[in-house]
Protein backbone atom coordinates (compact mmCIF):
# COMPACT_ATOMS: atom_id res chain seq x y z
CA UNK A 1 0.00 0.00 0.00
CA UNK A 2 1.36 3.11 -0.58
CA UNK A 3 2.06 5.25 1.92
CA UNK A 4 0.40 8.80 1.09
CA UNK A 5 -0.65 11.62 2.86
CA UNK A 6 -2.55 14.64 2.44
CA UNK A 7 -1.17 17.81 1.26
CA UNK A 8 -2.48 21.13 0.08
CA UNK A 9 -1.97 21.64 -3.64
CA UNK A 10 -2.96 25.47 -3.76
CA UNK A 11 -5.01 28.24 -2.36
CA UNK A 12 -6.33 30.74 -4.95
CA UNK A 13 -8.03 33.93 -4.71
CA UNK A 14 -9.46 35.53 -7.80
CA UNK A 15 -10.58 39.49 -8.16
CA UNK A 16 -13.77 38.27 -8.35
CA UNK A 17 -16.40 35.95 -7.22
CA UNK A 18 -17.27 32.74 -8.99
CA UNK A 19 -19.99 31.86 -10.53
CA UNK A 20 -19.28 28.74 -12.77
CA UNK A 21 -16.30 26.04 -12.61
CA UNK A 22 -15.24 24.03 -15.70
CA UNK A 23 -12.78 21.09 -15.98
CA UNK A 24 -10.43 19.90 -18.46
CA UNK A 25 -8.96 16.82 -16.76
CA UNK A 26 -7.14 15.69 -19.64
CA UNK A 27 -4.79 18.90 -20.01
CA UNK A 28 -5.37 19.52 -16.16
CA UNK A 29 -7.22 22.83 -16.52
CA UNK A 30 -9.67 24.46 -14.40
CA UNK A 31 -12.12 27.02 -16.17
CA UNK A 32 -13.53 29.57 -13.72
CA UNK A 33 -16.10 32.43 -14.23
CA UNK A 34 -16.52 35.09 -12.05
CA UNK A 35 -18.02 38.43 -12.29
CA UNK A 36 -17.70 41.90 -11.14
CA UNK A 37 -20.44 42.53 -8.32
CA UNK A 38 -20.51 46.20 -9.38
CA UNK A 39 -21.37 45.58 -13.09
CA UNK A 40 -22.02 41.78 -13.58
CA UNK A 41 -19.97 41.29 -16.35
CA UNK A 42 -18.14 38.10 -16.24
CA UNK A 43 -14.36 37.68 -16.55
CA UNK A 44 -12.76 33.83 -17.32
CA UNK A 45 -10.06 32.54 -15.47
CA UNK A 46 -7.73 29.17 -16.17
CA UNK A 47 -5.48 28.26 -13.72
CA UNK A 48 -3.53 24.59 -13.57
CA UNK A 49 -4.50 21.63 -11.37
CA UNK A 50 -1.07 23.15 -9.48
CA UNK A 51 -3.01 26.47 -8.96
CA UNK A 52 -0.98 28.96 -11.24
CA UNK A 53 -2.29 31.15 -13.82
CA UNK A 54 -2.65 30.25 -17.66
CA UNK A 55 -5.50 33.26 -18.32
CA UNK A 56 -6.58 35.81 -15.92
CA UNK A 57 -9.94 38.03 -16.00
CA UNK A 58 -9.96 37.62 -19.75
CA UNK A 59 -13.41 39.71 -20.43
CA UNK A 60 -16.18 39.06 -21.96
CA UNK A 61 -18.11 40.51 -24.75
CA UNK A 62 -20.90 41.17 -22.66
CA UNK A 63 -22.95 40.29 -19.62
CA UNK A 64 -24.73 37.86 -21.44
CA UNK A 65 -21.77 35.37 -22.28
CA UNK A 66 -21.08 32.21 -19.91
CA UNK A 67 -18.62 29.76 -19.57
CA UNK A 68 -20.02 26.49 -21.53
CA UNK A 69 -16.74 24.32 -20.91
CA UNK A 70 -13.12 23.90 -21.37
CA UNK A 71 -11.68 21.58 -23.58
CA UNK A 72 -8.33 21.05 -26.05
CA UNK A 73 -7.05 23.54 -24.14
CA UNK A 74 -9.86 26.33 -25.01
CA UNK A 75 -12.30 27.95 -23.55
CA UNK A 76 -15.83 27.66 -24.92
CA UNK A 77 -18.37 30.32 -23.94
CA UNK A 78 -22.04 30.70 -24.92
CA UNK A 79 -24.61 33.56 -24.96
CA UNK A 80 -27.64 33.31 -22.87
CA UNK A 81 -30.17 36.12 -23.83
CA UNK A 82 -31.95 38.28 -21.56
CA UNK A 83 -35.53 37.31 -22.72
CA UNK A 84 -35.63 34.03 -23.72
CA UNK A 85 -33.04 30.73 -21.82
CA UNK A 86 -30.61 29.96 -25.18
CA UNK A 87 -30.01 33.03 -27.60
CA UNK A 88 -27.43 32.45 -30.92
CA UNK A 89 -23.67 32.93 -29.96
CA UNK A 90 -20.31 30.62 -29.72
CA UNK A 91 -17.12 32.07 -28.85
CA UNK A 92 -13.79 29.30 -28.18
CA UNK A 93 -10.94 30.90 -26.96
CA UNK A 94 -7.64 29.53 -26.84
CA UNK A 95 -6.22 29.55 -23.32
CA UNK A 96 -2.76 30.01 -23.95
CA UNK A 97 -2.88 32.53 -26.69
CA UNK A 98 -6.47 34.79 -26.85
CA UNK A 99 -5.21 36.14 -29.75
CA UNK A 100 -6.05 33.06 -31.29
CA UNK A 101 -10.21 32.69 -30.99
CA UNK A 102 -13.57 32.31 -32.76
CA UNK A 103 -17.07 33.62 -32.55
CA UNK A 104 -19.98 32.10 -34.41
CA UNK A 105 -23.31 34.76 -33.56
CA UNK A 106 -25.71 32.89 -35.81
CA UNK A 107 -25.02 29.62 -34.09
CA UNK A 108 -26.85 27.55 -30.60
CA UNK A 109 -24.68 25.99 -28.23
CA UNK A 110 -25.92 22.17 -27.75
CA UNK A 111 -24.10 20.17 -25.56
CA UNK A 112 -19.69 19.23 -25.15
CA UNK A 113 -19.00 16.14 -27.16
CA UNK A 114 -15.24 14.66 -27.68
CA UNK A 115 -12.93 17.25 -29.08
CA UNK A 116 -15.74 19.22 -29.97
CA UNK A 117 -18.99 21.18 -29.18
CA UNK A 118 -22.87 19.80 -30.52
CA UNK A 119 -24.24 23.55 -32.58
CA UNK A 120 -27.16 23.94 -34.22
CA UNK A 121 -28.16 27.30 -36.60
CA UNK A 122 -30.38 29.68 -35.07
CA UNK A 123 -32.38 29.61 -37.96
CA UNK A 124 -33.07 26.32 -37.49
CA UNK A 125 -35.42 25.20 -34.65
CA UNK A 126 -34.87 21.62 -33.47
CA UNK A 127 -33.04 18.16 -34.73
CA UNK A 128 -30.44 19.59 -37.14
CA UNK A 129 -27.03 19.19 -35.29
CA UNK A 130 -23.34 20.33 -36.49
CA UNK A 131 -20.23 19.59 -35.13
CA UNK A 132 -17.58 22.92 -34.39
CA UNK A 133 -14.27 20.91 -34.05
CA UNK A 134 -12.10 22.53 -31.19
CA UNK A 135 -8.48 21.47 -33.07
CA UNK A 136 -9.26 22.71 -36.17
CA UNK A 137 -12.10 25.20 -35.15
CA UNK A 138 -14.07 24.40 -37.98
CA UNK A 139 -17.86 23.16 -38.29
CA UNK A 140 -18.47 19.76 -39.95
CA UNK A 141 -21.43 17.90 -40.30
CA UNK A 142 -19.99 14.74 -39.76
CA UNK A 143 -23.18 13.07 -40.73
CA UNK A 144 -21.44 9.66 -41.33
CA UNK A 145 -19.37 9.41 -37.69
CA UNK A 146 -21.45 9.22 -33.84
CA UNK A 147 -20.07 11.57 -32.02
CA UNK A 148 -18.22 10.50 -29.36
CA UNK A 149 -19.64 11.84 -25.64
CA UNK A 150 -17.67 14.23 -23.62
CA UNK A 151 -16.81 12.01 -20.11
CA UNK A 152 -16.09 14.37 -16.99
CA UNK A 153 -13.72 13.01 -14.69
CA UNK A 154 -15.18 14.84 -12.37
CA UNK A 155 -16.62 12.73 -8.95
CA UNK A 156 -18.66 14.05 -6.22
CA UNK A 157 -18.42 11.86 -2.74
CA UNK A 158 -21.54 10.48 -1.60
CA UNK A 159 -23.22 10.44 1.93
CA UNK A 160 -22.04 7.44 4.47
CA UNK A 161 -25.09 5.76 5.75
CA UNK A 162 -23.29 2.96 7.33
CA UNK A 163 -22.11 2.92 10.86
CA UNK A 164 -19.56 5.26 11.97
CA UNK A 165 -16.06 3.87 12.71
CA UNK A 166 -14.57 3.92 15.69
CA UNK A 167 -11.85 6.22 14.48
CA UNK A 168 -14.26 8.91 13.73
CA UNK A 169 -16.55 8.56 16.95
CA UNK A 170 -13.99 11.42 18.75
CA UNK A 171 -14.66 13.88 15.83
CA UNK A 172 -17.31 17.09 16.71
CA UNK A 173 -19.28 15.94 13.49
CA UNK A 174 -21.71 17.82 12.34
CA UNK A 175 -24.72 16.37 9.98
CA UNK A 176 -23.90 13.87 7.45
CA UNK A 177 -20.57 12.60 6.33
CA UNK A 178 -19.58 12.13 2.57
CA UNK A 179 -17.09 9.29 1.50
CA UNK A 180 -14.49 8.45 -1.51
CA UNK A 181 -12.37 6.07 -2.10
CA UNK A 182 -8.50 7.03 -3.76
CA UNK A 183 -6.09 3.99 -4.56
CA UNK A 184 -6.28 2.18 -1.17
CA UNK A 185 -8.11 4.57 1.31
CA UNK A 186 -10.90 5.87 1.72
CA UNK A 187 -11.48 9.71 2.33
CA UNK A 188 -13.73 10.94 4.55
CA UNK A 189 -15.38 14.30 4.97
CA UNK A 190 -17.44 16.24 7.25
CA UNK A 191 -18.36 19.43 8.79
CA UNK A 192 -17.61 20.47 12.26
CA UNK A 193 -18.39 24.11 14.24
CA UNK A 194 -15.83 25.69 16.00
CA UNK A 195 -15.68 27.80 18.96
CA UNK A 196 -16.92 30.79 16.87
CA UNK A 197 -19.77 28.47 15.54
CA UNK A 198 -18.65 28.55 12.26
CA UNK A 199 -17.77 25.60 10.46
CA UNK A 200 -15.22 24.21 9.56
CA UNK A 201 -14.77 21.13 6.66
CA UNK A 202 -12.64 18.33 7.85
CA UNK A 203 -10.80 15.28 5.54
CA UNK A 204 -9.89 12.06 6.64
CA UNK A 205 -7.72 9.41 5.19
CA UNK A 206 -8.09 6.30 6.54
CA UNK A 207 -8.21 2.37 5.44
CA UNK A 208 -10.80 0.12 6.52
CA UNK A 209 -9.71 -0.04 10.39
CA UNK A 210 -7.14 3.23 10.85
CA UNK A 211 -7.20 6.58 10.48
CA UNK A 212 -3.82 7.74 8.73
CA UNK A 213 -4.33 11.22 8.42
CA UNK A 214 -6.73 14.00 9.72
CA UNK A 215 -6.84 17.98 8.53
CA UNK A 216 -9.08 20.98 8.56
CA UNK A 217 -9.24 21.37 4.99
CA UNK A 218 -11.54 25.03 5.27
CA UNK A 219 -12.03 27.04 8.19
CA UNK A 220 -14.13 29.97 9.21
CA UNK A 221 -17.32 29.14 7.01
CA UNK A 222 -20.77 30.99 7.86
CA UNK A 223 -22.53 28.68 6.07
CA UNK A 224 -22.92 24.96 4.69
CA UNK A 225 -21.62 24.35 1.06
CA UNK A 226 -24.13 23.16 -1.44
CA UNK A 227 -21.64 20.54 -2.41
CA UNK A 228 -18.86 19.64 0.24
CA UNK A 229 -16.10 18.83 -2.21
CA UNK A 230 -15.37 17.28 -5.80
CA UNK A 231 -12.68 14.94 -6.37
CA UNK A 232 -10.40 14.40 -10.15
CA UNK A 233 -8.20 11.48 -10.04
CA UNK A 234 -6.19 11.81 -6.27
CA UNK A 235 -6.93 15.57 -5.94
CA UNK A 236 -9.44 16.98 -4.01
CA UNK A 237 -11.16 20.94 -5.05
CA UNK A 238 -13.24 22.87 -2.90
CA UNK A 239 -14.56 26.48 -2.14
CA UNK A 240 -15.11 28.66 0.49
CA UNK A 241 -18.01 30.80 1.14
CA UNK A 242 -16.30 33.76 0.73
CA UNK A 243 -16.95 33.17 -3.00
CA UNK A 244 -13.40 33.96 -4.73
CA UNK A 245 -11.58 31.46 -2.67
CA UNK A 246 -10.70 28.12 -4.57
CA UNK A 247 -8.65 25.40 -2.60
CA UNK A 248 -7.15 21.73 -3.25
CA UNK A 249 -5.61 18.98 -1.63
CA UNK A 250 -3.66 15.95 -3.10
CA UNK A 251 -4.81 12.86 -1.79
Amino acid sequence: MANHTISKAFNFIFTYPIWRIEIDAENKLIAVETRNPDDTLPYFNVITFEGTYVLKDFKAIAKEWVLAGIQCKKLILKKIANNTPIDAGIQVVDCYNTKIQETWFNYIFIGMVDQGVLIRPKVIAEGFQLFLNLQSMSIESKNETPFKPYTSELVYPIIYNGDIPIFLKDFPIDGEIWINTVNDYFIWAFYEKDRNNRYQIRLVQSTRETLTESIIAVSELELKLFNIYFLIHEQIFLLTDNKREFVSYLV
